[in-house]
């Protein structure tokens, strides 16, 4: 009670502090809880191909660049063990004709051949309408047809061609929600890929063969990377890695201000209760009790501004979330990032009140007596 007596004495210097600690606390949360959707929505994507394996081109750093070329799609079908190979294009599609319609920046456009396993994954159960069957038809994921205004039988205008909406999805994934599915040879032609197309995910006679069918493709199609549909995500995880080196980058800057916003709050605190510190001292309170009292408050603001960012991390990135356009992030907490940002508020508070703590247990009492 004497330490919440103490901070509650200079209200608006503790408010700040706590407010600092905050903010840091806060800018944690919401940037790993948005980092962590994508993540979680990249897994769901490849997870409900049902796919057991993926093949790219392995020559290539970013996989927007993959380009498996039809030769190659036709010597994967020929390993023993492969039932289909379903192509696969994907391309952001930023466009005048999307901004006029809607409230959608661009749209994430993934191309599909009609009639394949991974065309008929969207007929879920979820589908409104049909799914497509010609190049100038398109299916909408339902977050984009609420962006956009559009229902099946509707048309869109862009990338300089009408499209009609054959019918509306829903999948796990909430960005792939938020965007848009066309024949392949709309993205092949758009970017003068020929016949060839960015992924391929293949489909296996016995599931028990995965290994060794991935083998057998690895030594049949040289310069063809093959993996686990499932793992793919993990070659993305250079531009994951950017994601958290933004999240730490941003939250560092904002757990320093808040440190130092509790350093100086309790070096200054010291600095004004010096004789009350002697008093303390005199009536025969011992070094380690001054130095957990003092370490007390500190922490003690850590605390508070911890719990308070937890929340505004929450609200923060729900409010990010509510006003982006829809299916671009979405957010996923864990128990890992609220475990972080109290262990990151607990630091702070050692961190910041461990210097002023031991400066005030070193004070003589008969020289603090005499401060004036």
């Amino acid at each position: 009670m004497f330490v919440v007596k103490n901070l509650l004495r200079r209200r608006v210097r503790t408010a700040l502090s706590v407010m600092g600690v905050a903010i840091g606390i806060a800018a944690i949360v919401a940037f790993s809880a948005i980092g962590d959707g994508f993540q979680a929505s990249l897994s769901t994507y490849f997870s409900e191909s049902q796919a057991q394996l993926a093949i790219f081109s392995g020559n290539v750093a970013d996989m927007a660049m993959s380009r498996v070329t039809r030769e190659q799609k036709e010597r994967v079908l020929a390993v023993p063990g492969v039932l289909e190979v379903s192509e696969g294009t994907f391309y952001v599609a930023a466009s005048a004709g999307l901004r006029a319609t809607g409230s959608l920046p661009a749209l994430l456009l993934f191309g599909r051949a009609p009639g394949t396993r991974l065309m008929r994954k969207y007929d879920n159960g979820e589908l409104r309408g049909r799914l497509l069957m010609k190049e100038d038809e398109i299916l909408l994921g339902f977050l984009a047809a609420e962006n956009l205004g559009k229902e099946p039988g509707d048309t869109l205008d862009f990338l300089e061609r009408t499209f009609t909406v054959a019918g509306v999805y829903k999948t796990g994934a909430t960005w792939e929600n938020g965007g848009a599915v066309v024949h392949n040879a709309v993205i092949q032609k758009h970017l003068a890929m020929g016949d060839a197309f960015s992924l391929g995910f293949v489909y296996l006679k016995d599931l028990r063969q995965t290994e060794r069918v991935q083998n057998d493709i690895l030594n049949a199609v040289p310069g063809l990377s093959v993996t686990k549909a499932t793992e793919v995500p993990d070659y993305f995880s250079d531009q994951l890695q950017y994601i958290d080196w933004f999240v730490w980058i941003v939250s560092l800057v904002a757990v320093i201000i808040g440190g130092l916003g509790v350093l100086n709050t309790m070096l200054m605190n010291v600095s004004e209760r010096v004789r009350e510190i002697g008093t303390l001292r005199a009536v025969g309170w011992s070094r380690p009790m001054v130095l957990w009292l003092i370490f007390s408050e500190g922490f003690l603001i850590s605390v508070i501004g911890g719990v308070l960012g937890l929340a505004w991390g929450v609200a923060g990135a729900e409010i990010l979330v509510h006003f982006a356009p829809k299916g671009f992030i979405h957010t996923v907490y864990t128990a890992e990032i609220f475990g972080k940002a109290a262990v990151v508020a607990a630091v702070l508070g050692v961190v910041g009140s461990l210097y002023p703590a031991f400066r005030a247990s070193r004070l003589s009492p008969i020289e603090a007596l005499k401060y004036e």
